[in-house]
């Protein structure tokens, strides 16, 4: 049996660490998970449901738990859980990040949507050419950020990870930086003009 500790982690994380598992579990196996937030307890009954698989979650004291039997030989991605087809989109893509917030709205549920993305990013069965960071982008890439981890895994998976000088500059954090290399317009401009296509969360 393995378990999964997905408490005090924000979604998607309690998910990722979900998949991981699951992909390591041997037929018959029993895998259980507690988490203690509730869009992700959703989030992996779903997930496990669209595996075929038959899930049994249970609420106590503010603790999700869940309980699912790998029943099938080999774990497949199917529709619907985020996997991507090779061949449905080109190998060439670029992620440029020029907030250190997603979306408009409230600022502090734009920070963590960012960090979600940036952490489920380093899961992608095809990772981008480049992730480009300019504006106040360039902050999650210092030290403090919440996403370095997942930043440096990115970069020694051959993710090119380019941060705008003039940015780095403006908002005073040079010596903060933990990740990447700084780099100019010019080529940040040469960059997203050859990529195949552009991702911009």
């Amino acid at each position: 049996m393995q378990t999964v500790d997905g408490k005090g982690l924000l979604c998607p994380q309690p998910l990722i660490l979900t998949r991981k598992a699951l992909k390591n579990c041997l037929p018959g196996e029993t895998l259980k998970i507690e988490c203690d937030n509730k869009t992700a307890f959703q989030n992996i009954l779903t997930y496990l449901n669209d595996q075929a698989l038959s899930p049994e979650g249970t609420e106590l004291d503010g603790i999700f738990h869940i309980t699912v039997v790998n029943e099938k030989v080999e774990v497949e991605e199917v529709a619907g859980t985020g996997s991507i087809d090779p061949g449905m989109c080109s190998n060439s893509y670029v992620v440029v990040v020029s907030s250190d917030k997603m979306g408009d709205g409230d600022p502090e549920l734009g920070a963590i949507l960012m960090k979600a993305f940036l952490n489920s990013l380093i899961e992608q069965p095809i990772l981008p050419t480049h992730l480009i960071f300019y504006n106040s982008g360039v902050k999650l890439a210092t030290i403090d950020s919440g996403v370095i981890g997942s930043l440096k895994t990115l970069d020694e998976s051959g993710v090119d990870v380019m941060i705008c000088g003039t940015c780095v500059d403006f908002y005073e954090v040079k010596t903060l930086l933990a990740v990447g290399r700084i780099s100019n317009m010019f080529t940040i401009t040469e960059t997203m003009a050859k990529a195949g296509h552009i991702i911009k969360p």
